[in-house]
């Protein structure tokens, strides 16, 4: 039987896997950590409330938290702010060391697909031996990248680590800050060829931290759903407002909006929007793991429309609505006219 502490319980993945963990026969105790108020569901779940972004060198109060814990899932970082990107690696930091103090033998992080790089000549799609190309223009990945480094430097002191690098994360209750980023950049197309995509729903990248930490596995396993989806059809699925532009011109116009903080990206993200980066699952269904959800399913429940979009099933309602209030309108109609012939 297995204890797991999980970091950043009460977000939207860390919520997720201590769901799963609770369901898992394997589980005795679910340790579930997070700045904001929780409320346990259920009698495995011990909740702590704790503020992870505290000192490195102070982790005595997480250390206590994680004490009997077989393995820490780490999703604190995973919320998406770009404030939290610029503290992550320290806010890792602070947890292996409280793990080390624990005596806790196994952790998970949650990195990202885009730490390969996007460029033209990328095998598509990407195993988890790939070159790690990106560079740190992009602050969301220099941050990956950086808690990558710290994970392998503490596993290579006898303990076991697992990195997952999902693509791009959505659900119904929202999206990840990068998600949404890179949902602003293409709505600006070069006439260049696009990338083909991927799209994870965070159930799915939930099942996998938990499939992870429950059989303490190790290394890096890559998560998101079998293929990817064609240029047009993406953007055929995202529909909205997109505007085609020549050569180069699509990264000058998101500069500018950046400059201007008109529907702002990140810097940096221009490379991802032109070239590919989509990744196999293999490594990762081996231990048993598979998708809920398609690639196609993801996006459209992650990517709800512009407010001047009538969702689909809405146009339908109306639509009948409105047949309706003519039909209505015909009978009335109707028996007015019926009514002057009789009167007449």
């Amino acid at each position: 039987m297995l204890s797991v502490a999980v970091t950043g319980s009460a977000g939207s993945l860390g919520k997720r896997v201590v769901d799963l963990l609770v369901q898992d026969q394997s589980v005795y105790r679910v340790v579930a950590i997070d700045r904001r108020h929780q409320r346990s569901t259920d009698d495995k779940v011990s909740a702590v409330r704790l503020e992870l972004s505290a000192p490195t060198g102070e982790p005595d109060e997480l250390a206590a938290a994680f004490v009997g814990c077989d393995s820490v899932v780490h999703c604190a970082s995973d919320e998406g702010r770009v404030s939290h990107h610029l503290v992550a690696a320290d806010i890792l930091a602070r947890v292996l060391d409280a793990a080390t103090e624990a005596e806790v033998g196994h952790v998970v992080i949650i990195s990202s697909a885009m730490v390969y790089g996007a460029w033209p000549d990328n095998p598509v799609p990407l195993a988890e031996d790939a070159p790690l190309r990106a560079n740190d223009d992009l602050a969301f990945v220099a941050a990956k990248r950086e808690m990558e480094r710290l994970a392998s430097t503490w596993a290579s002191g006898g303990r076991r680590a697992a990195v997952l690098r999902p693509t791009t994360t959505l659900a119904e209750s929202g999206s990840s800050w990068i998600a949404r980023s890179l949902r602003i950049a293409t709505t600006i197309r070069s006439d260049r060829v696009d990338p083909p995509v991927q799209f994870v729903h965070y159930d799915d990248l939930a099942s996998a931290a938990a499939i992870v930490a429950t059989q303490r596995a190790a290394g890096v396993y890559n998560v998101s759903p079998d293929g990817f989806i064609g240029s047009e059809a993406f953007h055929q699925l995202i529909g909205g407002l997109q505007l085609r532009v020549p050569g180069d011109l699509s990264d000058l116009v998101l500069r500018v909006g950046r400059q201007l903080g008109v529907r702002p990206t990140p810097e940096g993200i221009e490379p991802y929007v032109h070239a590919p980066w989509v990744v196999a699952n293999d490594r990762l269904r081996s231990l048993g793991w598979s998708p809920r959800f398609s690639n196609e399913e993801a996006l459209v429940l992650g990517t709800p429309p512009p407010p001047w979009e009538i969702p689909p099933g809405r146009r339908q309602e109306l639509v009948l609505a409105g047949s309706a209030l003519l039909a209505v309108g015909a009978a009335a109609a109707a028996a007015a006219i019926a009514r002057r012939l009789v009167r007449r």
